[in-house]
């Protein structure tokens, strides 16, 4: 469930129609892979046509939301190789004969899981939305229950903000940026330089495909 902080944050989210950092940006910088080339249409094929399988979501979800996972490519550079699950979440409309479609939204961030946003933009948007739209959210690539990134930190090495109030601070905080990093890339190397905004605005175009509608974000227009 959400926590108070973040419902909070979501009605100046919904009134301005735009995405909001949620989660404090890690000081990570791994190494980027170069931008995969475009696959065709064939060849994303087995995942746009996907089937969505619909259930109810764990326990710490609301139970007024259904889950699914979809498959897409790690590197859409070789779509035929390694593949990860994107976690989705769906608050149906409350009145099906007005549906008219879908309307999604990305947790931005980065870093911040999105399961929970259908459930907490149906409490805030008006009933002319929520009688007309099913919500959909979803967990990014590297994040929540979408095959997430572990780095097997814990203690003061999750702290934030870290702020750079004097030189010592500045310090302290290049040093815990690096240990942060050498973590990550010992645990998550092969999957760090995939997790990128080109791959994951990829992701959402293939669930975009596979649920299939014409889907409208909460920052505009797919």
């Amino acid at each position: 469930m959400a926590q108070p902080s973040r419902r909070r944050h979501l009605a100046p989210l919904l009134a301005l129609g735009v995405t909001a950092a949620l989660v404090p940006q890690l000081a990570l910088q791994p190494a980027s892979a170069a931008p995969a080339a475009a696959p065709t249409a064939r060849q994303l094929a087995p995942y746009t046509t996907q089937k969505v399988t619909w259930k109810p979501c764990g326990a710490d979800l609301p139970a007024t939301l259904q889950c699914a996972t979809l498959k897409v490519p790690l590197d859409y550079s070789r779509p035929g190789g390694e593949l990860i699950d994107i976690a989705i979440s769906r608050a149906e409309t409350s009145v099906p004969g007005k549906r008219r479609g879908i309307l999604a939204f990305n947790p931005g961030g980065p870093g911040g899981p999105g399961l929970d946003f259908p459930d907490m933009a149906a409490e805030e948007l008006p009933k002319r939305v929520t009688e007309r739209y099913d919500l959909i959210g979803f967990d990014p690539r590297g994040v929540g229950a979408s095959t997430p990134v572990t780095c097997g930190l814990g203690g003061t090495d999750l702290t934030f903000p870290r702020p750079n109030r004097s030189p010592q601070e500045f310090d302290a905080n290049t040093a815990w940026s690096k240990r942060v990093a050498d973590a990550c890339r010992a645990r998550a190397g092969g999957l760090l330089p995939h997790i990128t905004t080109r791959n994951t605005a990829r992701d959402m175009d293939v669930m975009r495909a596979a649920l299939p509608e014409r889907v409208r974000g909460a920052a505009g227009a797919w």
